[in-house]
């Protein structure tokens, strides 16, 4: 249902959703099959310090814990109540939360307007809207924070630590990024699943994200906008990078994105989102790839202060592919001569002489820790380079784990200038380790140029944004 505007007590609630003292399990279940029994087994696997009241009105005990046939038997107060109960006990079970003065309700349960049912799930909104008691939901997958060691839901594993919050409609592509967390090292301060939301709109998870420390750029799953207005109104209020993802534009997509979660987009198309990107200052990513990828390096570095960009490699090739991308995505480069009348000179210093001192700036495949170094801090020391993109592929002669080590030096010594600083290393093992370990130490690093110049455009696009703000 649509929102005007971000609702206060709404957003000031979302605290209960993410870090609640106590939580009610409403249809906690003692079958491992269960959704209610995965939900109580996640928060007791990660570490949740609150406490867990399970309920369910066949059993004495859940995970070993007394369970209750009510929400309204348990004799202490509740910050959040989880729903994973059939969708015609629901009603009932708000009723109960709103006596009990439970502060937000969080719905998993499937069955509604997605299948039809939406005089049903917009009856239980208003019921939720008039009582002033959040819903997140209905049919979602859940939610959590590493940094809170909380994970609410039938969710396998909570993210690594990092600056990224993730809203997102789907439950399968929220798995599938906190998979990516792991394997890849992507951090997340928190995420949530939204599913249909029939109440709790994108526009206050949005504000909330804003207010949250640990949330340094908020990447959005869109399926569909009910609330528009709203939406651009939270964007612009917050003053953090926002990427958005906006899927089921294409015939089909349309009714996929129904059947999925509910989600209108009749007589929208991609100008139209455009039109509300824009609006809102959101970067709009157009695959999931570069989803991810912009949202990582919005999270960790900063927005430089122009387009003059360099590039330290030690392989043509990957120079190439880089500059030719950077021209596609409208940001060319521009030769070292345009930026730095000496800067050409003074790199020269630190490679042979078939080395290349153009932009980007080739240093060879013969090319040593020593030589990188020299390189990387020519350029990070002169005050007309905006930012840095270094690449590193792996010759017989290559030490990446000493590049990689000095790379994190260099930007350790001088990230008080304020320049974004990227890798990419192309290669095998080795460099997938050095990527790994890069990003630990807050440096954006990708396998491919592309990806590469996609997050530093992002980064110049978010400095292009916050000018108009």
């Amino acid at each position: 249902m649509i929102v005007k505007h971000p609702r206060e007590y709404v957003v000031d609630k979302l605290q209960y959703a993410l870090n609640p003292k106590t939580i009610a399990v409403v249809g906690a279940s003692r079958y491992s099959t269960k959704v209610g029994y995965k939900v109580v087994d996640g928060l007791l696997t990660w570490g949740y310090k609150g406490k867990i009241y399970p309920v369910n009105p066949r059993a004495d005990k859940v995970a070993g814990f007394t369970a209750y046939k009510t929400v309204k038997d348990i004799p202490d107060e509740i910050d959040l109540a989880f729903l994973a109960v059939p969708a015609h006990i629901v009603k009932s079970v708000l009723e109960d939360c709103v006596e009990k003065k439970v502060e937000i309700v969080v719905i998993a349960t499937s069955a509604f307007k997605e299948i039809g049912r939406g005089t049903l799930q917009d009856e239980l909104t208003q019921y939720c809207r008039d009582h002033e008691l959040p819903l997140i939901g209905p049919n979602l997958v859940g939610m959590g924070s590493p940094y809170l060691n909380f994970n609410c839901g039938f969710i396998p594993y909570l993210p690594i630590k990092g600056p990224v919050a993730m809203i997102s409609q789907s439950g399968a592509n929220l798995l599938a990024a906190l998979g990516t967390s792991q394997k890849d090292h992507f951090g997340m301060s928190f995420f949530v699943g939204l599913g249909n939301k029939a109440d709790v709109d994108f526009c206050e998870f949005i504000s909330y994200a804003g207010r949250d420390e640990n949330s340094k750029c908020l990447a959005i799953y869109i399926e569909g906008l009910d609330s528009p207005d709203a939406f651009i109104e939270a964007c612009r209020s917050v003053d953090k990078p926002i990427v958005t993802i906006k899927v089921g534009g294409s015939k089909i997509g349309e009714k996929a994105a129904f059947a999925h979660t509910a989600s209108e987009n009749k007589g929208t198309n991609d100008a139209f989102y455009d039109d509300i990107f824009e609006k809102a200052g959101a970067i709009r990513a157009t695959t999931w790839q570069e989803f991810l990828d912009i949202s990582m390096a919005l999270g960790m570095q900063p927005a430089p202060k122009g387009d003059n960009i360099v590039m330290i490699t030690n392989g043509g090739g990957s120079g190439l592919l880089s500059c030719d991308h950077f021209e596609r995505r409208g940001m060319p480069m521009h030769e070292l001569a345009e930026i730095s009348p000496n800067l050409a000179g003074r790199i020269r210093a630190y490679m042979p002489m078939f080395g290349s001192p153009l932009n980007p700036v080739d240093i060879s495949g013969t090319a040593s820790p020593v030589q990188y170094k020299g390189a990387f801090t020519q350029v990070m020391r002169d005050p007309n380079v905006h930012g840095i993109l270094g690449s590193i592929c792996p010759t017989a002669v290559t030490d990446v784990p000493a590049v990689t080590n000095l790379v994190i030096d260099i930007y350790e010594t001088y990230k008080h200038l304020g320049k974004p600083f990227i890798m990419e290393c192309q290669g095998g093992e080795e460099c997938q380790e050095a990527i790994m370990k890069l990003r630990d130490h807050g440096i954006p690093a990708y396998p491919t140029a592309e990806q590469a110049v996609n997050a530093m455009v992002a980064l110049y696009k978010y400095g292009q944004i916050k000018n108009k703000k």
